[in-house]
Formats: structure tokens, sequence, C-alpha cells
């Protein structure tokens, strides 16, 4: 029986250019995934969230101001 692999969540503050989608593409194909779902939420503020199985790569504006709140 063929493994699925993977499909990854990716959540942006706004639409990605070409060469931007290419990129993210290649990440999530590095970490076994078959390519990416694509979510637009500006309340993240800006960057992006990727979300493969249970692992969160969160490189968003909302994620920094989150971490740097915990930290102080």
């Amino acid at each position: 029986m063929k493994q699925e692999k993977c499909r990854a969540e990716v959540v942006l503050a706004m639409k990605a250019d070409k060469a931007t989608e290419e990129k993210i593409e290649a990440f999530v194909r590095a970490r076994g995934c078959d390519g990416a779902r694509y979510t637009i939420d500006p309340s993240i503020g800006g960057g992006i969230v990727i979300y493969i199985g249970d692992k969160v790569y969160d490189g968003s504006v909302k994620g920094r101001l989150a971490s740097v709140k915990r930290s102080v």
C-alpha cells in the first residue's frame, strides 16, 4: 500500500507572488509534503505560518510579538 504524503497548511497575511510560492513549495516538499493549501488571514499582521502535521513554523508578526511578550 502506497503511503500518502501530507499536505501543508500555509497561512499568509496576503497573496504571495510566484517566487514566494515556489520557495514555500520547496520548503514543504523538503519536509515530505505533496504541496500546500493556502489561506489568507490578515490578522497575522504579516509573514507566514506553515502547519505540517504536528509541527508549526510560525514566522508571522503576530507570532513574533507573542514570543516577545512571553519573554518579558
